[in-house]
């Protein structure tokens, strides 16, 4: 994966990083969103003696499918990533891993490199609503024959019934 830091050779300070894969190259193994193209991190990296911190942007081209109308669409997804890694002594390690929020990490002090493809993996996830629209004024799919009412409109009875008020209804007609 092309999301690693190199912590190792992180100079002290503020540096600018960019990161880049292919999507094809980073399965995302989660149904109804699909990255296309390419997923990109832009970051500062701040390092102060045993402390690393993240500030950057993630954005990805995504198909999608409408929960209205069941066609695929694409979206950018262009969201913020924040994250703290804190190095520390093998010993504690263990001890202070339990301790891992959302956000910040402890790791080994002798630790190369990072990878926070699963940051990636989870940001993409969580910013994809949970019914993505095509677009906000999406007619849908009409229930009764199956067109997409945004491209054709449909010669369905539109007076729902209630089943259960059928009998009801034969006994009035009967009556007339």
């Amino acid at each position: 994966m092309a999301f690693i830091i190199n912590i190792k050779d992180l100079p002290e300070g503020i540096s600018r990083h960019e990161f880049a894969v292919k999507a094809s190259d980073f399965p995302l193994d989660y149904e109804g969103i699909e990255p296309t193209g390419m997923l990109s991190a832009k970051a500062d990296i701040t390092k102060s003696h045993d402390q690393i911190i993240f500030r950057g942007r993630v954005s990805a081209q995504s198909k999608l499918i409408c929960s209205r109308c069941a066609e695929e669409f694409e979206k950018t997804i262009d969201e913020q990533l924040v994250f703290v890694l804190s190095l520390i002594h093998e010993p504690q390690a263990d001890e202070l891993r339990d301790g891992d929020t959302e956000d910040f990490y402890f790791m080994p002090e002798d630790t190369a490199d990072y990878d926070f493809s699963s940051h990636i993996r989870e940001l993409l996830i969580l910013a994809v609503e949970i019914k993505p629209l095509c677009r906000e004024d999406c007619l849908g799919i009409c229930p009764g024959c199956g067109k997409n009412l945004n491209f054709e409109k449909c010669e369905c009875n539109k007076e729902k019934i209630d089943e259960r008020w059928l009998p009801l209804r034969d006994l009035k007609d009967r009556r007339l």
